[in-house]
Protein backbone atom coordinates (compact mmCIF):
# COMPACT_ATOMS: atom_id res chain seq x y z
CA UNK A 1 0.00 0.00 0.00
CA UNK A 2 2.02 2.90 1.29
CA UNK A 3 5.72 2.46 1.96
CA UNK A 4 6.26 -1.06 3.28
CA UNK A 5 2.93 -2.89 2.92
CA UNK A 6 1.28 -4.41 5.98
CA UNK A 7 1.65 -8.19 5.79
CA UNK A 8 3.17 -7.68 2.31
CA UNK A 9 -0.21 -6.85 0.75
CA UNK A 10 0.13 -5.23 -2.64
CA UNK A 11 -2.38 -2.42 -2.87
CA UNK A 12 -1.88 0.90 -4.61
CA UNK A 13 -1.38 4.00 -2.49
CA UNK A 14 -1.36 7.72 -3.32
CA UNK A 15 2.35 7.99 -3.99
CA UNK A 16 2.12 5.10 -6.43
CA UNK A 17 -0.66 6.86 -8.32
CA UNK A 18 0.91 10.32 -8.31
CA UNK A 19 2.67 9.90 -11.63
CA UNK A 20 0.02 7.86 -13.39
CA UNK A 21 -2.16 9.15 -16.20
CA UNK A 22 -5.38 8.72 -14.19
CA UNK A 23 -4.11 11.01 -11.46
CA UNK A 24 -2.92 13.58 -13.97
CA UNK A 25 -6.34 13.60 -15.61
CA UNK A 26 -7.99 14.07 -12.22
CA UNK A 27 -5.67 16.96 -11.49
CA UNK A 28 -6.41 18.61 -14.83
CA UNK A 29 -10.17 18.09 -14.42
CA UNK A 30 -10.02 19.71 -10.99
CA UNK A 31 -8.10 22.74 -12.24
CA UNK A 32 -10.49 23.09 -15.16
CA UNK A 33 -13.52 22.85 -12.88
CA UNK A 34 -12.15 25.48 -10.52
CA UNK A 35 -11.19 27.77 -13.40
CA UNK A 36 -14.58 27.59 -15.08
CA UNK A 37 -16.82 27.42 -12.01
CA UNK A 38 -19.42 30.07 -12.65
CA UNK A 39 -20.90 31.79 -9.64
CA UNK A 40 -24.10 33.82 -9.85
CA UNK A 41 -25.86 35.68 -7.04
CA UNK A 42 -28.30 32.76 -6.82
CA UNK A 43 -26.24 29.60 -7.27
CA UNK A 44 -23.05 27.83 -8.25
CA UNK A 45 -22.63 25.78 -11.41
CA UNK A 46 -21.47 22.34 -10.29
CA UNK A 47 -18.83 20.63 -12.47
CA UNK A 48 -18.86 16.88 -13.32
CA UNK A 49 -17.77 15.63 -9.89
CA UNK A 50 -18.73 12.10 -10.90
CA UNK A 51 -15.75 11.98 -13.29
CA UNK A 52 -13.13 12.88 -10.67
CA UNK A 53 -11.62 9.97 -8.68
CA UNK A 54 -11.42 10.14 -4.90
CA UNK A 55 -8.26 11.66 -3.52
CA UNK A 56 -6.68 15.04 -2.83
CA UNK A 57 -8.04 16.75 -5.94
CA UNK A 58 -11.64 15.79 -5.32
CA UNK A 59 -11.21 16.83 -1.69
CA UNK A 60 -9.96 20.25 -2.80
CA UNK A 61 -12.85 20.70 -5.20
CA UNK A 62 -15.47 19.69 -2.63
CA UNK A 63 -14.27 22.41 -0.28
CA UNK A 64 -15.01 24.99 -2.98
CA UNK A 65 -18.79 24.54 -3.02
CA UNK A 66 -21.45 25.81 -0.64
CA UNK A 67 -24.60 23.62 -0.77
CA UNK A 68 -26.76 26.65 0.07
CA UNK A 69 -25.86 28.04 -3.37
CA UNK A 70 -26.86 24.88 -5.24
CA UNK A 71 -30.24 23.66 -6.33
CA UNK A 72 -31.59 20.44 -4.83
CA UNK A 73 -30.47 18.30 -7.76
CA UNK A 74 -26.85 19.44 -7.43
CA UNK A 75 -26.89 19.19 -3.64
CA UNK A 76 -27.48 15.46 -4.06
CA UNK A 77 -24.59 15.25 -6.53
CA UNK A 78 -22.38 17.05 -4.03
CA UNK A 79 -23.50 14.70 -1.25
CA UNK A 80 -22.70 11.62 -3.34
CA UNK A 81 -19.23 12.97 -4.12
CA UNK A 82 -18.59 13.73 -0.44
CA UNK A 83 -19.71 10.19 0.47
CA UNK A 84 -17.21 8.73 -2.01
CA UNK A 85 -14.45 10.91 -0.59
CA UNK A 86 -15.47 10.04 2.99
CA UNK A 87 -15.24 6.31 2.24
CA UNK A 88 -11.77 6.86 0.81
CA UNK A 89 -10.72 8.75 3.94
CA UNK A 90 -12.12 6.01 6.19
CA UNK A 91 -10.15 3.40 4.26
CA UNK A 92 -6.94 5.39 4.76
CA UNK A 93 -7.69 5.75 8.48
CA UNK A 94 -8.03 1.98 8.66
CA UNK A 95 -4.69 1.51 7.01
CA UNK A 96 -3.07 3.98 9.43
CA UNK A 97 -4.50 2.07 12.39
CA UNK A 98 -3.24 -1.29 11.14
CA UNK A 99 0.14 0.12 10.19
CA UNK A 100 0.53 1.57 13.70
CA UNK A 101 0.01 -1.91 15.15
CA UNK A 102 3.07 -3.14 13.21
CA UNK A 103 5.25 -0.15 14.13
CA UNK A 104 8.21 -0.70 16.44
CA UNK A 105 8.32 1.24 19.71
CA UNK A 106 10.03 4.62 19.57
CA UNK A 107 9.64 8.38 19.68
CA UNK A 108 9.49 11.31 17.30
CA UNK A 109 13.03 10.79 15.96
CA UNK A 110 12.95 7.00 15.71
CA UNK A 111 13.83 5.25 12.47
CA UNK A 112 11.08 3.63 10.41
CA UNK A 113 10.92 0.04 11.65
CA UNK A 114 8.27 -2.68 11.42
CA UNK A 115 7.70 -5.71 13.63
CA UNK A 116 6.61 -9.10 12.29
CA UNK A 117 3.37 -9.44 14.26
CA UNK A 118 0.78 -6.98 15.51
CA UNK A 119 1.60 -5.56 18.93
CA UNK A 120 -0.82 -7.08 21.45
CA UNK A 121 -1.67 -3.74 23.05
CA UNK A 122 -1.71 -1.65 19.86
CA UNK A 123 -5.38 -0.75 20.33
CA UNK A 124 -4.51 1.17 23.50
CA UNK A 125 -2.48 3.68 21.46
CA UNK A 126 -5.47 4.18 19.17
CA UNK A 127 -7.75 4.37 22.19
CA UNK A 128 -5.75 7.21 23.73
CA UNK A 129 -5.07 9.06 20.48
CA UNK A 130 -8.71 9.11 19.30
CA UNK A 131 -10.41 9.30 22.73
CA UNK A 132 -12.18 5.97 22.37
CA UNK A 133 -13.25 3.35 24.84
CA UNK A 134 -11.04 0.28 24.97
CA UNK A 135 -13.74 -1.84 23.37
CA UNK A 136 -14.30 0.66 20.55
CA UNK A 137 -10.58 0.91 19.82
CA UNK A 138 -10.17 -2.88 19.81
CA UNK A 139 -13.11 -3.28 17.46
CA UNK A 140 -11.85 -0.58 15.12
CA UNK A 141 -8.41 -2.16 14.86
CA UNK A 142 -9.86 -5.66 14.47
CA UNK A 143 -12.24 -4.56 11.71
CA UNK A 144 -9.51 -2.67 9.86
CA UNK A 145 -7.12 -5.61 10.14
CA UNK A 146 -9.77 -7.99 8.83
CA UNK A 147 -10.36 -5.88 5.73
CA UNK A 148 -6.71 -5.23 4.95
CA UNK A 149 -5.32 -8.68 5.65
CA UNK A 150 -8.23 -11.03 4.96
CA UNK A 151 -10.45 -9.07 2.54
CA UNK A 152 -8.11 -6.71 0.65
CA UNK A 153 -10.52 -6.38 -2.28
CA UNK A 154 -13.19 -5.02 0.07
CA UNK A 155 -10.69 -2.51 1.43
CA UNK A 156 -9.89 -1.49 -2.14
CA UNK A 157 -13.58 -0.95 -2.93
CA UNK A 158 -13.81 1.26 0.16
CA UNK A 159 -10.62 3.12 -0.73
CA UNK A 160 -11.96 3.87 -4.21
CA UNK A 161 -15.22 5.20 -2.77
CA UNK A 162 -17.30 2.46 -4.39
CA UNK A 163 -18.78 1.18 -1.11
CA UNK A 164 -19.15 2.70 2.35
CA UNK A 165 -18.03 1.43 5.75
CA UNK A 166 -21.44 -0.13 6.45
CA UNK A 167 -21.21 -2.36 3.38
CA UNK A 168 -17.59 -3.19 4.14
CA UNK A 169 -18.75 -4.32 7.59
CA UNK A 170 -21.40 -6.57 5.98
CA UNK A 171 -18.66 -8.26 3.96
CA UNK A 172 -16.53 -8.69 7.08
CA UNK A 173 -19.30 -10.03 9.31
CA UNK A 174 -20.92 -12.17 6.63
CA UNK A 175 -17.71 -14.03 5.74
CA UNK A 176 -16.14 -14.21 9.22
CA UNK A 177 -16.79 -17.94 9.53
CA UNK A 178 -15.24 -18.79 6.15
CA UNK A 179 -11.71 -19.60 5.10
CA UNK A 180 -9.75 -16.77 3.50
CA UNK A 181 -9.96 -18.39 0.06
CA UNK A 182 -13.72 -18.90 0.23
CA UNK A 183 -14.28 -15.37 1.57
CA UNK A 184 -12.20 -13.90 -1.26
CA UNK A 185 -14.20 -15.92 -3.78
CA UNK A 186 -17.47 -14.46 -2.46
CA UNK A 187 -16.05 -10.94 -2.54
CA UNK A 188 -14.88 -11.48 -6.11
CA UNK A 189 -18.36 -12.63 -7.14
CA UNK A 190 -20.04 -9.58 -5.56
CA UNK A 191 -17.45 -6.85 -6.14
CA UNK A 192 -19.08 -5.49 -9.31
CA UNK A 193 -22.61 -5.30 -7.90
CA UNK A 194 -21.84 -4.30 -4.29
CA UNK A 195 -21.82 -0.54 -5.06
CA UNK A 196 -25.45 -0.83 -6.24
CA UNK A 197 -26.73 -2.86 -3.30
CA UNK A 198 -28.03 -1.77 0.08
CA UNK A 199 -26.62 -3.43 3.18
CA UNK A 200 -29.73 -5.62 3.34
CA UNK A 201 -29.40 -6.76 -0.26
CA UNK A 202 -25.67 -7.37 0.16
CA UNK A 203 -26.18 -9.34 3.38
CA UNK A 204 -28.76 -11.52 1.62
CA UNK A 205 -26.46 -12.30 -1.33
CA UNK A 206 -23.51 -13.11 0.92
CA UNK A 207 -25.66 -15.41 3.03
CA UNK A 208 -26.97 -17.23 -0.03
CA UNK A 209 -23.48 -17.64 -1.52
CA UNK A 210 -22.19 -19.02 1.80
CA UNK A 211 -24.93 -21.64 1.73
CA UNK A 212 -24.22 -22.51 -1.90
CA UNK A 213 -20.45 -22.82 -1.50
CA UNK A 214 -20.51 -24.78 1.76
CA UNK A 215 -23.99 -26.20 2.46
CA UNK A 216 -22.81 -28.60 5.18
CA UNK A 217 -21.23 -25.77 7.17
CA UNK A 218 -24.38 -23.65 6.73
CA UNK A 219 -26.59 -26.42 8.08
CA UNK A 220 -24.29 -27.03 11.05
CA UNK A 221 -24.22 -23.32 11.93
CA UNK A 222 -28.01 -23.18 11.68
CA UNK A 223 -28.39 -26.17 14.04
CA UNK A 224 -25.95 -24.64 16.50
CA UNK A 225 -27.68 -21.25 16.42
CA UNK A 226 -31.12 -22.80 17.05
CA UNK A 227 -29.63 -24.45 20.11
CA UNK A 228 -28.86 -20.94 21.44
CA UNK A 229 -32.46 -19.68 21.14
CA UNK A 230 -33.73 -17.59 24.02
CA UNK A 231 -35.90 -14.67 25.06
CA UNK A 232 -34.13 -11.56 26.33
CA UNK A 233 -35.90 -8.70 28.11
CA UNK A 234 -33.96 -5.46 28.40
CA UNK A 235 -35.20 -2.39 30.29
CA UNK A 236 -34.69 0.93 28.50
CA UNK A 237 -33.77 4.32 29.89
CA UNK A 238 -37.30 5.54 29.03
CA UNK A 239 -39.02 3.30 31.54
CA UNK A 240 -40.09 0.74 28.93
CA UNK A 241 -38.58 -2.61 27.97
CA UNK A 242 -37.44 -4.38 24.78
CA UNK A 243 -38.28 -8.04 24.21
CA UNK A 244 -36.00 -10.01 21.88
CA UNK A 245 -36.68 -13.50 20.53
CA UNK A 246 -33.24 -14.73 19.51
CA UNK A 247 -32.16 -17.57 17.22
CA UNK A 248 -35.59 -19.03 16.51
CA UNK A 249 -36.01 -21.26 13.47
CA UNK A 250 -36.31 -19.02 10.44
CA UNK A 251 -39.68 -20.49 9.42
CA UNK A 252 -41.10 -19.94 12.92
CA UNK A 253 -39.83 -16.36 12.98
CA UNK A 254 -41.37 -15.59 9.62
CA UNK A 255 -44.65 -17.28 10.53
CA UNK A 256 -44.85 -15.21 13.74
CA UNK A 257 -44.19 -12.01 11.82
CA UNK A 258 -46.73 -12.78 9.14
CA UNK A 259 -49.38 -13.78 11.69
CA UNK A 260 -48.95 -10.48 13.54
CA UNK A 261 -49.09 -8.59 10.24
CA UNK A 262 -52.25 -10.45 9.21
CA UNK A 263 -53.91 -9.36 12.47
CA UNK A 264 -52.75 -5.79 11.87
CA UNK A 265 -54.20 -5.67 8.34
CA UNK A 266 -57.51 -6.98 9.71
CA UNK A 267 -57.62 -4.44 12.53
CA UNK A 268 -56.34 -1.27 10.86
CA UNK A 269 -59.54 -0.73 8.83
CA UNK A 270 -61.68 -0.65 11.97
CA UNK A 271 -59.24 0.81 14.49
CA UNK A 272 -60.25 4.32 15.58
CA UNK A 273 -57.57 4.81 18.24
CA UNK A 274 -55.10 6.50 15.90
CA UNK A 275 -52.45 3.84 16.50
CA UNK A 276 -49.70 3.52 13.91
CA UNK A 277 -49.01 0.23 12.15
CA UNK A 278 -46.03 -0.41 14.44
CA UNK A 279 -48.12 0.29 17.52
CA UNK A 280 -50.83 -2.07 16.29
CA UNK A 281 -48.27 -4.82 15.68
CA UNK A 282 -46.78 -4.35 19.14
CA UNK A 283 -50.21 -4.44 20.82
CA UNK A 284 -51.20 -7.54 18.85
CA UNK A 285 -48.00 -9.33 19.87
CA UNK A 286 -48.71 -8.43 23.49
CA UNK A 287 -52.29 -9.71 23.26
CA UNK A 288 -51.23 -12.95 21.63
CA UNK A 289 -48.63 -13.62 24.31
CA UNK A 290 -50.84 -12.60 27.23
CA UNK A 291 -54.06 -14.10 25.89
CA UNK A 292 -55.69 -10.75 25.15
CA UNK A 293 -58.21 -9.89 22.43
CA UNK A 294 -56.47 -10.19 19.08
CA UNK A 295 -59.60 -10.03 16.95
CA UNK A 296 -58.30 -11.54 13.71
CA UNK A 297 -58.03 -15.28 13.34
CA UNK A 298 -56.06 -15.26 10.10
CA UNK A 299 -53.01 -17.43 9.77
CA UNK A 300 -49.56 -16.28 8.72
CA UNK A 301 -48.18 -17.15 5.30
CA UNK A 302 -44.64 -18.46 4.79
CA UNK A 303 -43.56 -17.87 1.18
CA UNK A 304 -40.83 -20.29 0.11
CA UNK A 305 -38.84 -19.96 -3.12
CA UNK A 306 -36.70 -22.97 -3.97
CA UNK A 307 -35.00 -24.52 -7.03
CA UNK A 308 -36.64 -27.73 -8.21
CA UNK A 309 -33.23 -29.45 -7.96
CA UNK A 310 -33.20 -28.76 -4.21
CA UNK A 311 -36.42 -30.70 -3.73
CA UNK A 312 -34.72 -33.63 -5.48
CA UNK A 313 -31.83 -33.59 -2.97
CA UNK A 314 -29.67 -30.77 -4.37
CA UNK A 315 -27.65 -28.36 -2.22
CA UNK A 316 -28.81 -24.97 -3.56
CA UNK A 317 -30.39 -22.88 -0.77
CA UNK A 318 -33.99 -21.73 -0.83
CA UNK A 319 -35.44 -18.45 0.38
CA UNK A 320 -38.20 -17.32 2.71
CA UNK A 321 -39.31 -13.90 1.51
CA UNK A 322 -38.78 -11.19 4.06
CA UNK A 323 -36.31 -13.31 6.02
CA UNK A 324 -33.61 -14.48 3.66
CA UNK A 325 -31.87 -17.65 2.45
CA UNK A 326 -32.42 -21.01 4.12
CA UNK A 327 -30.34 -24.14 3.69
CA UNK A 328 -31.46 -26.78 1.22
CA UNK A 329 -32.29 -29.18 4.04
CA UNK A 330 -34.46 -26.58 5.79
CA UNK A 331 -36.24 -25.72 2.53
CA UNK A 332 -37.07 -29.37 1.92
CA UNK A 333 -38.43 -29.79 5.45
CA UNK A 334 -40.58 -26.68 5.10
CA UNK A 335 -42.02 -27.92 1.83
CA UNK A 336 -42.77 -31.34 3.30
CA UNK A 337 -44.53 -30.02 6.41
CA UNK A 338 -47.05 -27.27 7.07
CA UNK A 339 -47.05 -26.33 10.77
CA UNK A 340 -49.25 -23.50 11.96
CA UNK A 341 -48.95 -21.44 8.80
CA UNK A 342 -49.94 -21.36 5.18
CA UNK A 343 -46.97 -22.16 2.93
CA UNK A 344 -46.71 -20.97 -0.66
CA UNK A 345 -44.09 -22.68 -2.80
CA UNK A 346 -42.47 -21.00 -5.79
CA UNK A 347 -40.14 -23.14 -7.87
CA UNK A 348 -37.33 -21.22 -9.58
CA UNK A 349 -34.75 -22.05 -12.24
CA UNK A 350 -30.96 -21.80 -11.99
CA UNK A 351 -31.20 -18.02 -12.40
CA UNK A 352 -33.81 -17.66 -9.63
CA UNK A 353 -36.56 -16.95 -12.18
CA UNK A 354 -39.99 -18.33 -11.16
CA UNK A 355 -41.12 -21.35 -13.16
CA UNK A 356 -44.05 -22.70 -11.16
CA UNK A 357 -46.24 -21.61 -8.24
CA UNK A 358 -48.45 -23.64 -5.96
CA UNK A 359 -49.86 -23.30 -2.47
CA UNK A 360 -49.20 -25.88 0.18
CA UNK A 361 -52.47 -25.33 2.00
CA UNK A 362 -56.16 -25.03 1.21
CA UNK A 363 -56.03 -21.22 1.45
CA UNK A 364 -55.69 -19.92 -2.13
CA UNK A 365 -54.22 -16.51 -2.95
CA UNK A 366 -55.50 -13.95 -5.46
CA UNK A 367 -54.18 -14.72 -8.94
CA UNK A 368 -53.05 -11.24 -9.88
CA UNK A 369 -51.38 -10.50 -6.55
CA UNK A 370 -49.58 -13.84 -6.43
CA UNK A 371 -48.32 -13.38 -9.97
CA UNK A 372 -46.96 -9.94 -9.11
CA UNK A 373 -45.38 -11.16 -5.86
CA UNK A 374 -43.68 -13.97 -7.78
CA UNK A 375 -42.17 -11.71 -10.42
CA UNK A 376 -41.37 -8.90 -8.00
CA UNK A 377 -40.80 -10.39 -4.53
CA UNK A 378 -39.95 -7.09 -2.83
CA UNK A 379 -41.18 -3.50 -2.77
CA UNK A 380 -40.65 -1.73 -6.10
CA UNK A 381 -38.54 1.08 -4.59
CA UNK A 382 -34.79 0.72 -5.24
CA UNK A 383 -33.13 -1.22 -2.43
CA UNK A 384 -36.29 -1.77 -0.37
CA UNK A 385 -36.42 -5.34 0.93
CA UNK A 386 -40.00 -5.26 2.26
CA UNK A 387 -41.58 -8.52 1.04
CA UNK A 388 -44.27 -8.03 -1.59
CA UNK A 389 -46.71 -10.02 0.53
CA UNK A 390 -46.60 -7.26 3.16
CA UNK A 391 -46.88 -4.46 0.59
CA UNK A 392 -49.79 -2.59 -0.94
CA UNK A 393 -50.83 -3.28 -4.53
CA UNK A 394 -50.25 0.04 -6.29
CA UNK A 395 -51.63 0.98 -9.72
CA UNK A 396 -49.07 2.49 -12.09
CA UNK A 397 -51.86 4.31 -13.93
CA UNK A 398 -54.24 5.32 -11.13
CA UNK A 399 -57.63 3.64 -10.97
CA UNK A 400 -59.25 7.07 -10.94
CA UNK A 401 -57.59 7.79 -14.30
CA UNK A 402 -58.85 4.58 -15.90
CA UNK A 403 -55.99 2.30 -14.95
CA UNK A 404 -56.92 -1.37 -14.78
CA UNK A 405 -56.14 -3.77 -11.94
CA UNK A 406 -53.78 -6.19 -13.63
CA UNK A 407 -50.32 -7.68 -13.45
CA UNK A 408 -49.10 -5.13 -16.01
CA UNK A 409 -50.49 -2.08 -14.28
CA UNK A 410 -49.52 -2.77 -10.70
CA UNK A 411 -46.69 -3.56 -8.35
CA UNK A 412 -45.87 -3.91 -4.66
CA UNK A 413 -45.05 -0.87 -2.54
CA UNK A 414 -44.54 -0.80 1.22
CA UNK A 415 -46.51 1.70 3.29
CA UNK A 416 -43.76 4.32 3.22
CA UNK A 417 -42.80 4.05 -0.44
CA UNK A 418 -46.45 4.01 -1.50
CA UNK A 419 -46.73 7.56 -0.18
CA UNK A 420 -43.78 8.86 -2.19
CA UNK A 421 -45.93 9.45 -5.27
CA UNK A 422 -47.75 12.09 -3.23
CA UNK A 423 -44.44 13.61 -2.12
CA UNK A 424 -43.05 14.68 -5.48
CA UNK A 425 -41.77 11.32 -6.76
CA UNK A 426 -42.90 9.65 -9.98
CA UNK A 427 -42.83 5.93 -10.76
CA UNK A 428 -43.11 4.14 -14.08
CA UNK A 429 -42.14 0.81 -15.60
CA UNK A 430 -40.15 0.48 -18.81
CA UNK A 431 -39.38 -2.91 -20.37
CA UNK A 432 -40.06 -4.60 -17.06
CA UNK A 433 -37.77 -2.32 -15.02
CA UNK A 434 -39.13 0.12 -12.44
CA UNK A 435 -38.01 3.71 -12.93
CA UNK A 436 -38.27 6.31 -10.17
CA UNK A 437 -37.68 10.06 -10.54
CA UNK A 438 -37.12 11.91 -7.27
CA UNK A 439 -38.49 15.31 -6.44
CA UNK A 440 -34.97 16.66 -7.05
CA UNK A 441 -34.84 15.23 -10.55
CA UNK A 442 -32.58 12.20 -10.01
CA UNK A 443 -33.42 8.94 -11.79
CA UNK A 444 -33.19 5.61 -9.96
CA UNK A 445 -33.88 2.10 -11.24
CA UNK A 446 -34.88 -0.99 -9.29
CA UNK A 447 -32.51 -3.89 -9.82
CA UNK A 448 -34.35 -6.88 -11.30
CA UNK A 449 -34.83 -9.79 -8.84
Amino acid sequence: MFGTPVAEIELSGPEVLSGEREDQLAFEATLDALAHAETTPDRHELPPLEDIPVGPYLATLLEHYDPTQLNGHDVMRLLKARERQSAHTQARCMYDAVESSYSAAGGRDSAVERIDEQFEYAADEIRAALTLTRRAAEYRLSFATDLIERLPMVWRLLDEGLIDVARARVFSDGTAHLSKDTAERIVDLLADVAPRLTTGQLRYRISKLCMSLDPEDAEERERHARGERKVVIEPTTDGTADIHLLDFAIADARAIGRRINAHMISLKKEDRSGRTHDQLRADIARDLLLGGDATSNGRGIVDIRVPASTLDGGSEPGEILGVGPVTADTARKLVQTSPNAEHILTLVDDHSRPTHIRTLSRHATKTIRRHIETLQPHCAFPGCMAPAGDCDYDHLLPWSAGGETSTLNGGPKCDHDHELKDQGWSHSRQRGQDKWISRLGHVYHTEPP
